[in-house]
C-alpha cells in the first residue's frame, strides 16, 4: 500500500490531496511553512495504531442523499462553503481551488448519507491559514454540523482522531465504506522544517447524531 508523497512547486502552499492508489486511496501532501504552525493535535494521535473510536450508531440514524454546502465547526471558527471536488488529470482528487473552502469528494455519499463522506482541505496557503487550518485543535466529542444543499443540516461528533505518517497511510481504512453515517476529514500535520514538506495526514472521523 502506498502511503503518502510530497509533491508540489517550489513557494507554494499546498495541502491534503487526494489520489488513487492500486486497489485503494492514498493521500499526498506538501506545503511551506508559515509564520504559525497549525495547531498540534492531541499527543495520543501522533503515532495511530488502532481503528477508530466511534460511538456505535442506529443502522437508521441517516439522512438521504444531498450535497454539502456549509460546514461549521463552532470550537475553531469555522464556518465555510464546501465545493465538490472530483478526480484530476493525474488521478488525485482535486483541491478546491479557493483555499478558503473545504471539498466534498463526489465519489463519496453524501455527508449524513450512510457510509464514508470525505472532505479534504488545504491547511495553509500563500496568503496563509487556510480552511483546515483549525483541525487540529479539535478534540473528541467535538460538536460539526454540515448544512446540504436540501435545507437539511447533518450534525456530527467527532468519534476520532488519527495522525498517520505519509509512507503509513492506511488507505483503505481511511476511506473504505462504513454502515454508518460518518463523516472523514482530512489535512496536514507534522511540518518538517528541514524537507519543507509536511510528514503526517491528521484524519477527523465523526459520527451523524440521531
Amino acid at each position: 500500500m502506498t502511503g503518502f508523497r510530497p509533491r508540489g512547486r517550489r513557494g507554494v502552499y499546498t495541502a491534503a490531496a487526494t489520489a488513487f492508489t492500486t486497489g485503494a486511496l492514498a493521500l499526498l501532501a506538501t506545503a511551506m511553512t508559515g509564520p504559525q504552525p497549525p495547531p498540534a493535535p492531541p499527543p495520543d494521535a501522533r503515532s495511530a495504531t488502532t481503528a477508530h473510536s466511534a460511538v456505535p450508531q442506529p443502522q437508521g440514524a441517516a439522512l438521504p442523499r444531498s450535497e454539502p454546502a456549509i460546514i461549521s465547526i463552532p470550537k475553531i471558527g469555522l464556518h465555510t462553503q464546501v465545493d465538490p471536488v472530483t478526480r484530476a488529470a493525474d488521478g488525485s482528487i482535486a483541491l478546491p481551488e479557493n483555499p478558503d473552502h473545504a471539498g466534498w469528494y463526489t465519489g463519496s455519499v453524501t455527508p449524513g448519507e450512510r457510509g464514508n463522506a470525505i472532505m479534504v482541505g488545504h491547511v495553509d496557503s500563500q496568503k496563509g491559514p487556510a480552511a483546515f487550518y483549525g483541525l487540529g485543535a479539535l478534540r473528541k466529542g467535538s460538536p460539526l454540523t454540515v448544512t446540504r444543499r436540501d435545507g437539511s443540516t447533518a450534525h456530527f461528533t467527532l468519534t476520532g482522531i488519527d495522525v498517520w505518517a505519509k509512507n503509513a497511510f492506511p488507505s483503505q481504512r481511511v476511506y473504505g465504506p462504513t454502515t454508518t453515517a460518518m463523516l472523514t476529514l482530512i489535512t496536514c500535520t507534522g511540518w518538517d522544517s528541514t524537507h519543507r514538506t509536511y510528514r503526517d495526514n491528521l484524519v477527523l472521523t465523526a459520527q451523524l447524531r440521531p
